[in-house]
């Protein structure tokens, strides 16, 4: 670490899709800002699909507050692109199958309604899929769907953040906060307010780890299927998800008890037999990761400031959705933070507790 005094706004604990728009708005905001980040952690947004979906459910719903927050994300995703002259966000519609007349006549009526039809339909050519995928008794299709490539994303800020000596690559050291009056030292840095975007790790932060943490791991495989380009993602029991050519991301699967960052062999199995009951065709692994995702137990992403620390804040829980809600969230705490607005109830770190 450079040993000349920095001086800053606000200290950024972690890199991955929260630290990472929370970053870009308080930089467009004109603040002075550092980041800390481990080099040896896997962040979650680093080996996620990044799918925005505006529906979600067996019962057919609309994502939670998707109205606003998906033209926000798309609107934030382009603007970087602009930027930094890179291709981050691909619209991609979902085909969705259905195994049986119940589920697809449920999905119809939902089609039907005012407040479903931008977002779904029960009309759709599934034609190309024939030979490739198995036949299923009927498919839906969800519009303004895409992906975010979240690997893109993180590295070229990261770039940026290194190019403008404002990233620190270190594990964070809670113990090397010190606290004054209106301000805290961390080592080399001096800053007005410390915000945590650990992921799942701040269940070991000593300041937020009392928080309901429900976290969740994740594993996913990166397969080639040779001579298959297609151009919609599929969800039929998993996720098949057009990244690049014959590549595909594949996922995902769920482990509440061994949080850990490590593949384990009886999640590539899942994965594959979730393979075998879609594909027609032969593929090839390619990658296996693992990662674990960041939710509290009310499933909602949560701000706000440590009750007896004022100066500590936390932006975290973004959960699976991280690519749809971060942007529109981040820019909340950023105002929150510049202007002084107040903070969402549904997200305030109050709301976690009854």
């Amino acid at each position: 670490m450079n040993h000349e005094l920095k001086t800053t706004d606000y200290l950024i604990v972690g890199q991955g899709i929260a630290g990472t728009m929370l970053a870009h708005f308080l930089l467009k905001a004109g603040k002075k800002i550092a980041i800390v980040d481990a080099p040896d952690q896997q962040a979650a947004s680093k080996v996620a699909a990044g799918i925005i979906n505006p529906v979600t459910g067996r019962r057919i719903v609309k994502s939670w507050r998707i109205d606003d927050l998906l033209p926000f994300a798309i609107e934030t995703y382009r603007e970087i692109e602009a930027r930094f002259g890179v291709k981050i966000f691909t619209q991609k519609n979902i085909l969705r199958s259905f195994d049986t007349n119940k589920q697809f006549q449920d999905w119809s009526v939902k089609s039907g309604r005012e407040d479903m039809r931008d977002y779904i339909s029960d009309e759709c050519d599934a034609s190309h899929l024939n030979g490739i995928i198995k036949p299923k008794f009927a498919w839906g299709e969800i519009h303004t769907s895409g992906r975010t490539d979240l690997a893109v994303l993180t590295q070229i800020y990261r770039n940026f953040f290194i190019e403008n000596n404002i990233f620190f690559e270190e594990k964070f050291n809670y113990n090397k906060i010190e606290f004054r009056d209106n301000e805290l030292i961390y080592k080399q840095i001096k800053t007005t307010k410390i915000i945590f975007c650990e992921g799942w790790r701040s269940a070991f932060n000593p300041y937020f780890g009392d928080l309901p943490h429900e976290a969740a791991k994740g594993e996913l495989l990166i397969i080639r299927i040779p001579g298959v380009r297609l151009n919609k993602m599929i969800k039929s029991g998993i996720f098949v998800v057009p990244v690049g050519g014959e590549k595909y991301w594949v996922g995902s699967t769920y482990e509440w008890d061994e949080l850990n960052d490590n593949p384990t062999e009886a999640a590539r199995s899942k994965l594959i037999t979730g393979l075998q009951k879609i594909l027609e065709v032969p593929y090839e692994i390619l990658e296996h990761h693992a990662a674990v995702r960041p939710v509290f137990k009310h499933r909602r992403p949560v701000t706000g400031w440590h009750t007896e620390h004022p100066q500590l804040g936390i932006f975290n829980g973004l959960g699976t959705k991280g690519a749809s809600i971060a942007p529109f969230w981040a820019a909340h705490f950023c105002r929150h933070l510049c202007e002084g607005t107040p903070l969402d109830e549904e997200v305030e770190v109050g709301s976690l507790y009854p």
